[in-house]
């Protein structure tokens, strides 16, 4: 009698012990909170966080782009060892996939959807002309997914997500992304779907967003694009 007495406060204490590890476990693929879109994450607007990820990407040459980027090898470049930020980087359309290791604690910048209008690329455009080609490019997408671990977000809780960026200054390198091969400084108007996440738990995390648009008009920058990406996400 002893002994099923001793066995059964074992097995009580493995019990007590074991179950508070495995939630801990599953609420850390659920714990990745996104911030709101009138949010100041990390003390900046969402509208400064989008001019510097278009700051940071527009600055690599198109070789060590991660946006051309196949695998996910070339994550890390140009990324700020000091920055509360780690961007994730769109496709230029089609299906990608990438497996990125991200320090702990950094937060996650996704571009659901996004557009940037320069004035390098169209040389002669007022900032007008950047502004009224972004927003008609983003007035035209018909689509929007967001899947963060097993968190889903889907079109209507993105769109309120849209921020349409006052013009800014950036400095392009030579032989850029989107076929500029002459760089310099340029005026840049941005538009488009983007969200942030609260820091990084250590381990594993899946990030997968869609999008597309549909523009008839002229004076879009992509008058048919679509782009899915998955991101294996390494947190250590």
């Amino acid at each position: 009698m002893l002994n099923q007495i001793l066995c059964l406060a074992v097995m009580s204490v493995l019990i007590v012990g074991v179950i508070p590890f495995a939630m801990s476990v599953t609420a850390a693929s659920n714990s990745l909170k996104i911030f709101p879109p009138g949010g100041n994450p990390y003390g900046l607007s969402y509208s400064e966080h989008i001019q510097n990820f278009w700051k940071w990407i527009l600055a690599i040459p198109a070789k060590d782009n991660p946006f051309n980027d196949k695998t996910g090898e070339k994550c890390a470049t140009g990324q700020s060892n000091t920055s509360s930020i780690f961007y994730l980087s769109p496709n230029g359309g089609g299906k990608s996939e990438r497996t990125c290791e991200v320090p702990v604690g950094k937060a996650l910048f996704i571009p659901v959807m996004q557009v940037e209008i320069s004035d390098l690329e169209y040389p002669g455009a007022s900032v007008k002309e950047l502004s009224d080609s972004a927003k008609k490019d983003q007035d035209s997408v018909n689509s929007l997914y967001l899947k963060i671990d097993d968190k889903e977000y889907k079109y209507d809780n993105l769109t309120k997500y849209r921020i349409h960026t006052e013009p800014f200054k950036t400095t392009w390198p030579d032989n850029a992304i989107f076929g500029v091969v002459k760089g310099g400084n340029s005026t840049v108007v941005a538009d488009g779907f983007h969200i942030i996440t609260e820091p990084l738990a250590k381990g594993n995390h899946t990030i997968h967003f869609k999008s597309s648009l549909i523009c008839s008009d002229p004076d879009c920058a992509d008058p048919n694009f679509v782009q899915d990406l998955n991101y294996n996400i390494i947190a250590k």
